[in-house]
């Protein structure tokens, strides 16, 4: 059964956390704060951790149940993830280099950031079917996999859309 369910815990392990910036280590807090705000996620029922695990070849994701058991765990290949930050991240530097060309080509910028969005979470919830995730769960998770691969915190233009006229 799939419900929207209150993380309590976003749970981490990639290389490099430990030596990132303090901004950067903010920025995941941030996002973690998103996605444990009640009614934000919607996931297989009896969830009460994400926990993501960051290698060289895959990104492990699992849920767990309030005892630390394991309800379900799938790999995303870095491969194909690293291929959708690439295009997101891309979109982004392409909105940052438009200033002064007009408001309609940042809209269209903008919008293609947010078709490019919506591509990486229909990937994350095609990947990961056990977990139950909704569009805007699954845009969440792929923004925290984002910060994690990419520091958005040298990226103009990462947070939010506008809104097309």
């Amino acid at each position: 059964m799939l419900r929207r369910m209150s993380l309590a815990r976003v749970e981490i392990d990639a290389p490099g956390l430990a030596g990132a910036s303090e901004a950067r280590r903010l920025e995941w807090d941030a996002i973690v704060r998103e996605m444990t705000t009640p009614g934000e996620m919607t996931l297989r029922q009896g969830t009460e951790t994400l926990r993501v695990t960051v290698t060289q070849q895959a990104v492990h994701v699992s849920l767990e149940d309030g005892g630390g058991v394991s309800l379900v765990d799938a790999e995303v290949p870095q491969k194909r993830l690293g291929g959708l930050v690439t295009d997101y991240v891309d979109v982004v530097r392409e909105i940052a280099r438009s200033d002064g060309q007009g408001i309609a080509r940042f809209e269209a910028l903008d919008m293609a950031k947010k078709v490019t969005h919506d591509k990486a979470a229909r990937f994350l919830q095609a990947s990961l079917p056990g977990f139950g995730l909704d569009h805007p769960s699954a845009r969440r998770l792929f923004t925290l996999l984002m910060a994690l691969k990419v520091d958005t915190t040298r990226l103009v233009g990462v947070h939010g859309h506008r809104r097309v006229r």
